[in-house]
């Protein structure tokens, strides 16, 4: 619990000052939660079209693309349009939308703080992950050698903002709760985003110092990757294995817990839509806190599963394989949380809720082919990397995806003040719930394709040179994608209308609470005014999850509402029946 001085950035939105105090040097955490959501939604839109290219030139190489006929079609060209492509998703997306962006907005609302502890380091990290964006884009347009000394400085400035991003929610997280909100009464969401921020805590200081030393070796010519180390006296095979090793190292304890960076906010978001549109309390609540932390933790350890033909010691292999697989443990505890929310409950299916039950059929769809991928001999034969491609972009692509847009269509009347329109969210969810389906299915498919076809090739030799993988059958579900891919991107213009108008024609939301739910952010009007709890501190009561409560006059109990003398009874009769039966 904190005072706030008049120098703690209480109020500080600065609607009194100039122009320049209310957007570059604003400190609100709303409203820098609020940029950081139009940071993605613009990186989400280049990322999908550049998506859109990349499938276009799979199947029709020889097509003239006029975006890209200026930078000409070699290998450097493409991979540079991957490479886009990827740091937009992973970095301006995945990471910044759940966390950066819905985080910095709500999680100072859901715990009753009225800031983030660091305001000025908030901004700072806004601005940082910024330029991170504008750096990694122009890296697109120079020559390899400069775009990649650009874009690995980029990547480092977006870590240091991660970096102290995640302290911020920390520090808030722990220090700033309201009265009363003790950690078990904490809702999921904070939970989730508060353990994704000790996770990347530890994996963005190695990635940032990983690029510190990349960019040492090319700018100031140090020698931390370099063949020019003492490993140089060593035969030049035993050097490149080695160095290559150290950079693989550093990468893949950044990379593999990134895959979670990005899910575990995800998590949090739709067990608190299930419950909410549920109107039951989450199953096992505790239980799904101690899976977001063995998500966490498994997450942490598992950097060497994609390191197997880097010359580990052969018992390597084994040890991460089994840690890869255990992460099954704490998701099916998720699943099994998710499932017992909706047994038997009053489900409300509107946008948001089909978006969060589409995320549970495409993480249990994703992991499930994840399952193979956890014992690497599937990975070492493979001859393409389209069965990854489509398992990774169903668990973390499309899945955050869905989670994100479920976040949206949920907490955009107390964003703005008013509502998504329905029926085009509804068609906008069928047509990218069937499309990504018929995207990255098939991915699974040619990837199991290939392998064969890589298994007969070791028996026999007489493969015919030049011979497509996978034969006409492939080339036809490559086809097939590449329409796929078109008509889903296509169906986000739907998205992209009804986003727009609702900001200027949308209806208006009057109660500050239109889905019933139980979270603080709920008590305040609709959009969160400056000093958004006004003049009294928020006090709670009771948990997040206060649905369908006996005797209660609404389905549901506010996390604000002072306990009751009966309420109180019951709930000390209820304490000694269970002493009773333990005993």
């Amino acid at each position: 619990m904190v005072t706030y001085d008049s120098g703690s950035g209480a109020s500080p939105d600065a609607s009194d000052g100039g122009f320049l105090s209310r957007t570059v040097l604003n400190t609100s955490h709303k409203v820098i939660g609020l940029r950081y959501l139009w940071l993605a939604l613009g990186s989400v839109l280049l990322g999908m079209l550049l998506s859109l290219l990349m499938r276009v030139h799979l199947v029709w190489p020889a097509v003239q693309i006029p975006f890209l006929s200026g930078f000409g079609g070699t290998a450097e060209r493409y991979a540079a349009l991957t490479m886009l492509h990827g740091s937009l998703m992973v970095f301006l997306v995945l990471t910044t939308a759940p966390q950066a962006g819905f985080g910095n907005y709500f999680l100072p609302l859901q715990i009753g703080a009225r800031e983030m502890a660091f305001p000025v380091m908030n901004r700072f990290s806004f601005w940082a992950t910024v330029f991170s964006l504008a750096g990694m884009t122009a890296a697109f347009f120079v020559q390899p050698h400069a775009g990649i000394t650009l874009w690995t400085a980029s990547v480092a400035l977006f870590c240091l903002a991660a970096l102290l991003t995640a302290l911020n929610f920390t520090v808030t997280t722990l220090d700033l709760r309201a009265k009363g909100m003790t950690l078990p009464r904490m809702p999921l969401t904070v939970w989730a985003w508060f353990i994704n921020a000790i996770l990347s805590m530890l994996i963005f200081s190695i990635l940032l110092a990983a690029c510190v030393f990349l960019l040492s070796d090319r700018l100031l010519g140090s020698q931390f990757f370099s063949p020019l180390t003492f490993l140089s006296q060593q035969p030049s095979s035993l050097v490149q294995t080695t160095l290559l090793s150290l950079w693989q190292r550093l990468f893949w304890f950044f990379a593999q817990a990134e895959v979670y960076v990005a899910m575990l906010p995800c998590f949090g978001i739709v067990s608190h839509l299930l419950a909410t549109f549920s109107r039951k309390a989450v199953w096992a609540e505790r239980a799904a806190v101690l899976a977001l932390c063995g998500v966490g933790l498994f997450g942490f350890c598992v950097w060497g599963q994609h390191m197997f033909s880097s010359g580990l010691n052969p018992w390597s292999p084994l040890v991460f394989s089994l840690l890869a697989s255990s992460l099954g443990l704490p998701a099916c505890i998720l699943l099994l949380s998710w499932f017992g929310t909706l047994w038997k409950a009053k489900i409300q299916l509107n946008t948001a809720m089909l978006f969060a039950l589409g995320f549970v059929s495409l993480f249990l769809a994703g992991g499930v082919s994840g399952l193979f991928l956890a014992g690497n001999d599937l990975a070492v034969v493979s001859v393409t990397d389209d069965f990854v491609t489509g398992h990774f972009h169903l668990v973390m692509g499309v899945a955050a995806t869905f989670a994100i847009l479920g976040a949206l269509f949920f907490w955009f009347p107390k964003i703005f003040g008013r509502r998504l329109n329905e029926p085009l969210g509804k068609l906008h969810f069928w047509l990218t719930f069937a499309g990504v389906y018929c995207v990255f299915m098939p991915m699974h498919w040619l990837g199991l394709m290939t392998h064969s076809r890589a298994a007969e090739s070791a028996l026999a030799v007489n493969m015919p040179v030049g011979a497509s993988l996978g034969g006409p059958l492939g080339a036809s579900l490559r086809a097939f994608v590449t329409g796929a891919t078109i008509l889903t991107v296509g169906a986000q213009a739907i998205f992209l209308f009804n986003f727009i108008w609702s900001l200027w024609r949308g209806e208006r939301t009057e109660d500050r609470n239109p889905w019933r739910a139980t979270t603080l952010e709920w008590t305040v009007p609709s959009p969160v005014p400056v000093d958004s709890f006004g003049a009294a501190d928020p006090m709670v009561y009771r948990g997040a999850y206060e649905f369908s409560v006996a005797g209660a006059p609404e389905d549901f109990i506010a996390q604000d509402v002072a306990t009751s003398p009966a309420e109180r009874a019951s709930q000390i009769k209820q304490a000694a029946e269970a002493r009773t039966k333990e005993n």
